[in-house]
């Protein structure tokens, strides 16, 4: 920042000291002016850096009353102390006072009223110039970088955001799903075949949607039904699944890993711990540009009490709410609702991106 206030300043006094060159012909002009403007430069980033900071006010309006009125004063005096010392230096009348010196008459022609009509023309490139080419690659440059560099640090936290939810699911699923499956071994071995084949859908649909930031609607609608498979040789008839999907829905983009933790939570909080069967349903709408998914459940549900500290019970919802809003903003945040013994609804509505071309009609 204080290189780029210098560069203005010099840029200013540059013009200024090849202007007054240029009418009286001394060459202490430029010099003299090129001083002066760093200075005042100087005391500007001293006011931008310490003064303006501690004038602080709650109202905007009061705040730049307050600069202006001591930019105002700073800037005053300043300059009558410069000016001050400058004409001392030079031998030229002082500011205040009776005037001194000898009466100079100037001669001002056709030719030099030319003369000066093309210096007003041509000056303003001095400053301009020397302005632009400093202020892009002090600025804009570093800005350009800055901007580059924050779109990458997005992108690896989306890329570590992702791991680190595939992390958080694969551990205790896994655990849960090997349990199951050992228990059907002797008991039913087709159907802890099943649950081994489901199993490896889901970790080769982790695999290679790994670093995919949004997949098809019915990607991951497969892999919640691999999920919900294996959850439902644990639970036996106690689970039961209802789907309501429009077809249209399935085509649309959403991201990748946004139904299970919804399915998971669900199954292990609401319906697991339910005596007598329960239902988990899963509904998908596309209706003016928004798709609509819905998981909700007849388990156990939760009090207000403990709907008011839901983010704070588990990483997945935590993960979930981070991610939506990010990618779409606060508008689009998880919407819940749950009664005691009532059950419990998660409700998403997201902005609708295809996956594939429209068919034509």
């Amino acid at each position: 920042m204080f290189q780029v206030v210098l560069a203005m300043g010099a840029a200013v006094g540059l013009h200024l000291g090849l202007l007054h060159l240029f009418l009286w012909k001394t060459a202490a002009a430029p010099l003299t002016f090129f001083s002066c403007a760093l200075v005042f430069a100087a005391v500007a980033y001293a006011l931008q850096r310490w003064i303006f900071p501690a004038l602080a006010r709650p109202s905007f309006a009061s705040q730049v009353t307050l600069e202006i009125v001591a930019a105002t004063v700073v800037f005053g005096a300043l300059s009558l102390v410069v000016a001050s010392t400058v004409a001392y230096l030079l031998g030229a009348p002082p500011l205040f006072g009776s005037p001194t010196g000898t009466e100079e008459h100037i001669l001002i022609t056709p030719a030099m009223r030319q003369a000066g009509v093309r210096m007003y023309a041509l000056m303003p490139i001095v400053p301009t110039v020397i302005s632009s080419v400093i202020g892009y690659h002090l600025v804009w440059r570093r800005m350009e970088t800055l901007q580059t560099r924050a779109q990458e640090l997005t992108e690896l936290a989306a890329t570590a955001q992702l791991a680190a939810l595939r992390a958080q699911i694969n551990p205790h699923f896994l655990f849960n799903s090997l349990n199951s499956i050992a228990q059907l071994i002797h008991d039913d071995p087709a159907k802890a075949e099943a649950c081994v084949e489901r199993l490896a859908e889901i970790f080769r649909y982790l695999l290679h949607r790994a670093e995919q930031e949004f997949v098809p609607l019915a990607d991951e609608l497969q892999m919640t039904t691999a999920y919900l498979e294996i959850e439902r040789a644990r639970f036996d008839e106690r689970l039961r699944v209802e789907t309501r999907v429009d077809p249209k829905s399935l085509r649309h983009l959403i991201p990748n890993l946004i139904l299970q933790p919804l399915v998971e939570n669900a199954v292990k909080h609401g319906l697991s711990r339910k005596v007598g069967p329960g239902t988990l349903r899963i509904d998908a709408l596309v209706e003016d540009e928004m798709l609509t998914l819905v998981i909700g459940d007849d388990g156990l549900g939760m009090s207000s009490a403990v709907l008011d500290s839901v983010y704070d019970r588990g990483v997945g919802l935590r993960n979930l709410r981070a991610r939506l809003e990010r990618l779409y903003g606060p508008s689009h945040l998880p919407e819940i609702t749950s009664t005691p013994g009532g059950g419990t609804r998660v409700c998403l509505r997201l902005p609708t991106r295809d996956a594939l071309p429209r068919q034509a009609a």
